[in-house]
């Protein structure tokens, strides 16, 4: 079936990120990716999207500007013979950085119908000289250009990102630039880059228009199955939870007994939360594990003079409650996350050590409907943080799980409907039921966070 090819070129300054992004994109290890100066030497296509009518939505990837203004004053005179010689002979041979800078605007003026210019958005834009110099240079191609701001501040939100493209729409918001957004290489969602095609579209002409029109439905399909199969994984970890059992070892003191029933508990939990993390970050494209570890080093072992806190009952009150949370964490090996070391603080030792476990019967112990639901933020700030880790970052290792706790505690508790009807589900003994009210659960949540983020991405509902 014959399409429309819709052509992008992706231009900057050296150094700011195009092959990153472009990486990030395609979810492919493409080109070269150093810190370092004119790492990308030459012109490379990629295709990005195609639609069932066989549009294609084709990307360049350019070498990066050096000197802005040599690159301006061989451009000009190119229309000559002896201009041409120069740039195509002398150059190719004396200065190669320059050559790639000129093959990179003659791409994007022969091949592009839109120009993504990337810039480095921890510049000050009203001291970014450099960047109001090559804009003048990309007028000359008669092009329409987006202006992608890159580099952005760690883990920024949504506040943020708005006040950064205000700030540079204000001083670079004219000719050629159309619009400007912020698509971070490193760490945006897959909501940014359905956003970018849209604003692609836009500013295209038919039958570019009506390819964008087409090709767009194409990516999002692509991004909800993923999203589907993410909302599946933490589906898994919750259900399997619920139905975790250990029954208390015969012939030990009772409160023994269910120390060690927990311990085992926690180990499971330990490898179920890893295997959510594998998961969810094949399903991104990535490569890599999470760099926040579950310690294994299980202390629930210990002598009977050195038994954690909660052993001693509910004598202690809000001081000893802290140990007790500290002691539960230690108890489950770190599969907690540190959980009951903040909650104690709060609680008897008592209370911080029956949150997390509930008795089956006389002789079972499994995890607690509380402990449930903190396991749902938990797992919401993990998808967070590996769905908006780009690929052009390199290997999966930072989680930065912290700057989205917030973000997921908030979704659970804006979604306490579907988080009641799971609890309430917890003893239901039809696993198709308590699965449907986990997946309802995990679907509000997920799209709750990332709405809070992205609310004009209404599509993902």
């Amino acid at each position: 079936m014959s399409g429309t090819d819709v052509r992008l070129a992706l231009i900057s300054h050296t150094n700011v990120g195009k092959t990153s992004l472009t990486r990030t994109l395609l979810r492919s290890d493409v080109g070269e990716v150093v810190d370092a100066p004119h790492t990308t030497m030459e012109n490379s296509l990629h295709a990005l999207a195609e639609s069932p009518e066989g549009d294609r939505l084709l990307l360049w990837d350019t070498p990066g500007f050096g000197d802005s203004l040599k690159l301006k004053q061989r451009l000009d005179k190119r229309g000559s013979a002896i201009g041409w010689l120069i740039g195509e002979v002398w150059d190719r041979v004396t200065d190669r950085t320059l050559y790639s800078s000129q093959q990179a605007m003659l791409a994007a003026r022969d091949l592009a119908d839109l120009l993504l210019y990337q810039v480095n958005a921890a510049e000050d834009p009203e001291f970014a000289t450099q960047v109001e110099a090559e804009l003048a240079m990309l007028a000359w191609l008669d092009k329409p250009v987006i202006l992608l701001l890159n580099q952005l501040p760690p883990h920024s939100r949504k506040a943020e990102r708005d006040a950064l493209e205000q700030r540079w729409r204000e001083r670079f918001g004219k000719a050629p630039v159309r619009t400007v957004m912020a698509l971070d290489a490193h760490e945006r969602s897959w909501i940014d880059e359905v956003r970018l095609l849209a604003a692609v579209g836009e500013q295209l002409e038919e039958p570019q228009r009506d390819a964008m029109a087409r090709l767009i439905p194409a990516w999002q399909a692509q991004a909800l199955d993923r999203f589907r199969h993410s909302i599946d994984a933490v589906t898994e970890l919750l259900v399997a939870t619920v139905r975790d059992r250990e029954p208390l070892a015969s012939g030990q003191p009772a409160r023994l007994a269910r120390i060690g029933a927990l311990r085992r508990l926690g180990q499971r939990l330990e490898q179920n939360v890893k295997r959510l993390d594998a998961t969810l970050i094949r399903i991104e494209g990535l490569e890599g594990d999470s760099a926040k570890r579950i310690d294994t080093a299980l202390t629930a072992t210990r002598s009977h003079g050195d038994r954690p806190t909660p052993l001693q009952g509910a004598a202690g009150g809000a001081a000893m409650g802290a140990g007790a949370g500290a002691a539960v964490d230690l108890a489950l090996g770190g599969a907690s996350l540190g959980l009951f070391t903040a909650l104690g603080a709060s609680l008897s030792a008592a209370a911080a050590w029956s949150w997390c476990q509930r008795a089956v019967d006389k002789r079972t112990l499994g995890w607690s409907a509380p402990f449930l639901e903190e396991l749902l933020a938990e797992a919401t700030a993990r998808y967070l943080a590996v769905t908006h880790h780009g690929r052009g970052r390199g290997r999966y290792r930072d989680a930065a799980l912290d700057s989205w706790r917030e973000l997921a505690d908030a979704a659970v508790k804006d979604r306490q409907r579907d988080v009641k009807a799971l609890l309430d589900a917890f003893d239901e003994p039809d696993e198709a039921k308590l699965r449907t009210a986990a997946r309802r659960a995990v679907h509000g949540v997920l799209t709750d966070a990332l709405l809070t983020e992205y609310p004009h991405a209404e599509w993902i509902l």
